[in-house]
């Protein structure tokens, strides 16, 4: 009697897993989009600047970019401006300040980027 109890509760769990697991394959996903749009359209709407002057005072900084804690994959010296650009718009940056082989991701528009570079909406829509 006792395992026939069991295989309900097994069964369950079963399909948790398998639901977790699908969720977690369209996030990836979602994910991978992303990044194609960053990296096919957005990347066009990133400012490189070596003028770290240019963003002091006036821009928001948002995050280091460092190619070489890339797993897997190390971008060369000349992979190294698109590298940036993608990864900026990805997190929402318009200007990076490049040093040697380490960007600074900053916000200098009135607002974010989506990965396709068109601005974030600063209000969101009305209900």
């Amino acid at each position: 009697m006792t395992g026939h109890a069991v295989a309900p509760r097994g069964l369950w769990a079963l399909r948790l897993v398998a639901l977790l697991g699908l969720a977690g394959c369209a996030q990836m996903s979602e994910s991978s989009k992303r990044h194609e749009l960053a990296r096919t359209q957005g990347k066009y709407q990133v400012l490189l600047t070596y003028d770290v002057e240019s963003v002091a005072g006036r821009c928001k900084f948002v995050h280091n970019i460092n190619p070489d804690d890339e797993p897997g994959w190390r971008p060369t010296n000349a992979e190294l401006p698109d590298y940036f650009k993608t990864e900026a718009v990805y997190i929402g940056a318009d200007t990076v300040v490049v040093r040697e082989r380490v960007g600074e991701a900053y916000i200098c528009g009135p607002a974010p980027l989506n990965p396709d570079g068109t601005r974030r909406t600063a209000d969101p829509p009305p209900q």
